[in-house]
């Protein structure tokens, strides 16, 4: 038995290209295997689909090999059906019992789980493979890669809410400026108005007064009404005067 390792995967998060060491770990069966053998060689050759029938065909003959299983597994990845990948590495894991192959296991899981942009659980199969194989350097590089990844977006989101936050306390501010400056401008207008009405209660008086005293200045109009206030006055004063002397003429004579 010997393992072949896939090249390297690339994928892209965040606008820009991560390399993600896919170190895929496919076992080679020998002998009479030959379902599992072809398979493997399809999936060399980039036929995925194909390298799956095989794998499926090899499962019937041998259907408690994790290895076969685990293969299956990989080419499901590889068509990008990642959750389906991880139900197979999941049973995989449970019927495997070498450590290295367990630890292969734990790996692909993690990629799956990276791939889905789950970072928390992939690096918890990353650690599980390094428990299980502390030589795997995949599983070293893509545990970095992905706590880097969490750091760098827990940053970004950090920074997102501190500007937010700003924002709103700037906004807050303006708000409450905006609002002084109008309560400002109605005091203002207010006090405006009460100049003017004062102004103009002022001038009334004057012109009144100026009035009196020069009524060679008034208009015709302007000195009937006065003649017509005096007379007025003067008539109210006279029947004031008239009931005061019938009054105190009633209280001493007696009828005759």
């Amino acid at each position: 038995m010997r393992k072949l390792l896939i090249g390297e995967l690339f994928i892209m998060r965040n606008m820009r290209k991560i390399t993600l060491l896919a170190l895929i770990a496919l076992p080679l069966i020998a002998g009479y295997y030959g379902d599992n053998s072809k398979g493997v060689k399809k999936f060399e050759e980039g036929d995925y689909q194909k390298a799956l029938d095989h794998f499926r065909s090899a499962q019937l003959s041998k259907p408690d090999s994790p290895t076969i299983r685990h293969n299956a597994a990989l080419a499901v990845y590889r068509m990008n059906d990642f959750e389906k990948s991880i139900a197979e590495l999941e049973k995989a894991y449970e019927i495997a019992t070498e450590p290295l192959e367990k630890g292969d296991i734990q790996y692909n899981m993690g990629n799956a789980w990276f791939m889905q942009d789950s970072l928390q659980r992939s690096i918890m199969h990353y650690q599980k493979a390094l428990e299980l194989n502390p030589e795997n350097t995949g599983a070293k590089y893509n545990l970095e890669l992905a706590r880097a990844l969490i750091k760098e977006f827990s940053e970004k989101e950090q920074q997102q809410q501190d500007q937010q936050q700003q924002q709103n306390q700037q906004q807050q501010q303006d708000q409450q400026q905006n609002q002084e400056q109008q309560d400002q401008q109605e005091q203002e207008n207010q006090e405006q108005e009460q100049d003017q009405q004062d102004q103009q209660d002022q001038q009334q008086q004057e012109q009144q007064q100026q009035q009196r005293e020069n009524p060679e200045d008034m208009t015709e109009e302007e000195a009937e009404r006065l003649l017509d206030a005096l007379q007025q006055d003067e008539d109210d004063m006279q029947k004031d005067k008239m009931k005061r002397q019938s009054g105190g003429k009633g209280e001493h004579e007696k009828p005759w």
